[in-house]
Protein backbone atom coordinates (compact mmCIF):
# COMPACT_ATOMS: atom_id res chain seq x y z
CA UNK A 1 0.00 0.00 0.00
CA UNK A 2 1.39 3.60 -0.82
CA UNK A 3 2.13 6.18 2.12
CA UNK A 4 0.90 9.25 1.16
CA UNK A 5 2.77 12.80 1.16
CA UNK A 6 0.40 14.15 4.32
CA UNK A 7 0.96 10.45 5.84
CA UNK A 8 4.95 10.82 5.66
CA UNK A 9 4.83 15.11 7.03
CA UNK A 10 3.02 14.01 9.76
CA UNK A 11 6.25 14.35 11.90
CA UNK A 12 5.88 10.20 11.97
CA UNK A 13 9.86 9.13 13.02
CA UNK A 14 9.76 6.68 10.10
CA UNK A 15 9.47 9.49 7.52
CA UNK A 16 11.88 12.18 9.44
CA UNK A 17 14.54 13.44 7.19
CA UNK A 18 16.75 15.06 10.22
CA UNK A 19 17.15 13.76 13.79
CA UNK A 20 16.39 16.23 16.49
CA UNK A 21 19.28 18.52 16.64
CA UNK A 22 20.43 17.52 13.17
CA UNK A 23 20.24 20.69 10.92
CA UNK A 24 22.50 19.98 7.63
CA UNK A 25 21.36 17.22 5.16
CA UNK A 26 23.74 14.00 4.98
CA UNK A 27 23.69 13.05 1.21
CA UNK A 28 22.64 9.27 1.68
CA UNK A 29 25.30 8.62 -1.21
CA UNK A 30 27.96 8.87 1.50
CA UNK A 31 26.90 6.02 3.13
CA UNK A 32 27.31 3.52 -0.02
CA UNK A 33 30.58 3.68 0.07
CA UNK A 34 31.35 2.51 3.59
CA UNK A 35 32.78 -1.07 3.47
CA UNK A 36 30.30 -3.74 5.60
CA UNK A 37 32.03 -4.85 8.92
CA UNK A 38 29.29 -7.99 8.59
CA UNK A 39 30.69 -11.65 8.20
CA UNK A 40 27.43 -12.60 6.67
CA UNK A 41 26.15 -12.89 3.49
CA UNK A 42 23.42 -9.89 1.74
CA UNK A 43 20.23 -11.16 2.08
CA UNK A 44 18.49 -10.56 -1.58
CA UNK A 45 14.86 -10.16 -1.22
CA UNK A 46 12.72 -10.08 -4.45
CA UNK A 47 9.66 -7.65 -3.84
CA UNK A 48 7.56 -5.86 -6.43
CA UNK A 49 9.08 -2.45 -6.17
CA UNK A 50 6.67 0.02 -4.20
CA UNK A 51 5.71 2.08 -7.48
CA UNK A 52 4.95 -0.47 -9.05
CA UNK A 53 2.80 -2.31 -6.28
CA UNK A 54 0.82 1.11 -6.02
CA UNK A 55 0.05 1.50 -9.77
CA UNK A 56 -3.69 0.18 -10.47
CA UNK A 57 -2.80 -1.40 -14.10
CA UNK A 58 0.53 -2.97 -12.72
CA UNK A 59 2.68 -1.22 -15.15
CA UNK A 60 6.97 -2.19 -15.41
CA UNK A 61 7.39 1.00 -14.21
CA UNK A 62 11.00 0.51 -12.69
CA UNK A 63 11.66 -1.52 -16.30
CA UNK A 64 10.47 1.91 -18.78
CA UNK A 65 12.36 4.15 -16.47
CA UNK A 66 15.61 2.03 -16.69
CA UNK A 67 15.13 2.35 -20.19
CA UNK A 68 14.63 6.15 -20.54
CA UNK A 69 17.99 6.41 -18.19
CA UNK A 70 20.12 4.82 -20.33
CA UNK A 71 20.85 1.75 -17.77
CA UNK A 72 18.99 -0.59 -20.13
CA UNK A 73 20.20 -0.88 -23.31
CA UNK A 74 17.81 -1.31 -26.32
CA UNK A 75 18.43 -4.74 -28.54
CA UNK A 76 19.55 -4.32 -32.12
CA UNK A 77 18.42 -1.57 -34.17
CA UNK A 78 15.87 -0.33 -31.80
CA UNK A 79 16.07 2.94 -30.48
CA UNK A 80 15.74 4.11 -26.74
CA UNK A 81 12.14 5.59 -27.58
CA UNK A 82 11.05 2.52 -28.75
CA UNK A 83 11.92 0.16 -27.11
CA UNK A 84 10.35 2.03 -23.67
CA UNK A 85 7.23 2.67 -25.72
CA UNK A 86 7.12 -1.50 -26.20
CA UNK A 87 7.96 -2.15 -22.74
CA UNK A 88 5.38 0.60 -21.42
CA UNK A 89 2.80 -0.74 -24.06
CA UNK A 90 2.88 -4.41 -22.25
CA UNK A 91 0.57 -3.24 -19.52
CA UNK A 92 -1.31 -0.23 -20.58
CA UNK A 93 -2.12 0.40 -24.40
CA UNK A 94 -1.87 4.20 -24.44
CA UNK A 95 1.30 5.48 -22.00
CA UNK A 96 0.52 8.99 -23.54
CA UNK A 97 -2.72 9.30 -22.44
CA UNK A 98 -2.53 7.81 -19.08
CA UNK A 99 0.42 10.01 -18.74
CA UNK A 100 -1.73 13.01 -18.72
CA UNK A 101 -5.25 11.71 -16.81
CA UNK A 102 -3.60 9.18 -14.13
CA UNK A 103 -3.93 10.69 -10.69
CA UNK A 104 -0.51 9.51 -9.73
CA UNK A 105 -0.69 6.87 -6.94
CA UNK A 106 2.85 5.26 -8.17
CA UNK A 107 4.28 8.44 -7.21
CA UNK A 108 3.48 8.04 -3.53
CA UNK A 109 4.62 5.16 -3.31
CA UNK A 110 8.23 6.03 -4.48
CA UNK A 111 10.69 5.15 -2.59
CA UNK A 112 12.49 8.63 -3.51
CA UNK A 113 10.03 10.58 -1.26
CA UNK A 114 12.10 9.87 1.78
CA UNK A 115 15.47 10.69 0.12
CA UNK A 116 13.99 14.18 -1.63
CA UNK A 117 11.06 14.34 -3.65
CA UNK A 118 8.92 11.41 -5.76
CA UNK A 119 10.46 11.10 -9.61
CA UNK A 120 7.96 12.41 -11.91
CA UNK A 121 6.83 9.02 -13.43
CA UNK A 122 3.35 10.52 -14.76
CA UNK A 123 6.15 13.04 -17.16
CA UNK A 124 8.06 10.33 -18.14
CA UNK A 125 5.05 8.34 -19.44
CA UNK A 126 3.67 11.07 -21.07
CA UNK A 127 7.09 11.67 -22.65
CA UNK A 128 7.28 7.92 -24.19
CA UNK A 129 3.58 7.89 -25.70
CA UNK A 130 4.21 11.43 -27.35
CA UNK A 131 7.64 10.47 -28.96
CA UNK A 132 5.69 7.13 -29.90
CA UNK A 133 3.07 9.17 -31.19
CA UNK A 134 5.77 11.65 -33.06
CA UNK A 135 8.08 8.29 -34.52
CA UNK A 136 4.35 6.85 -35.75
CA UNK A 137 5.68 3.70 -33.77
CA UNK A 138 2.09 1.22 -34.04
CA UNK A 139 1.82 -2.35 -32.23
CA UNK A 140 2.85 -5.31 -33.50
CA UNK A 141 -0.23 -6.76 -35.40
CA UNK A 142 1.58 -10.57 -35.85
CA UNK A 143 -0.96 -12.44 -34.23
CA UNK A 144 -3.19 -15.26 -36.37
CA UNK A 145 -6.73 -14.07 -36.40
CA UNK A 146 -9.22 -16.08 -35.03
CA UNK A 147 -11.91 -16.22 -37.72
CA UNK A 148 -14.64 -14.79 -35.19
CA UNK A 149 -16.66 -11.78 -35.32
CA UNK A 150 -17.63 -9.24 -32.51
CA UNK A 151 -20.44 -6.40 -32.55
CA UNK A 152 -20.76 -3.84 -30.51
CA UNK A 153 -24.09 -3.03 -28.66
CA UNK A 154 -25.56 -0.26 -28.10
CA UNK A 155 -23.47 2.17 -31.12
CA UNK A 156 -25.59 3.94 -33.94
CA UNK A 157 -25.43 1.45 -36.96
CA UNK A 158 -23.77 3.76 -39.15
CA UNK A 159 -20.17 4.03 -37.04
CA UNK A 160 -20.23 0.17 -36.38
CA UNK A 161 -17.10 -1.56 -37.60
CA UNK A 162 -17.09 -5.51 -37.58
CA UNK A 163 -13.89 -6.84 -37.05
CA UNK A 164 -12.58 -10.53 -38.75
Amino acid sequence: MATSRDDMEKGDLTFRRFKDGEYKYKHKGDDIFNEDKSFKCPTYVHRTPPCQGSCPSGEDIRGWLQIVRGIEKPVGEMSMEEYAFRRSTDANPFPSMMGRVCPAPCQDGCNRNNVEDFVGINAVEQFIGDSAYEQKFTFDNSAPLSGKKIAIIGAELSKVNFCS
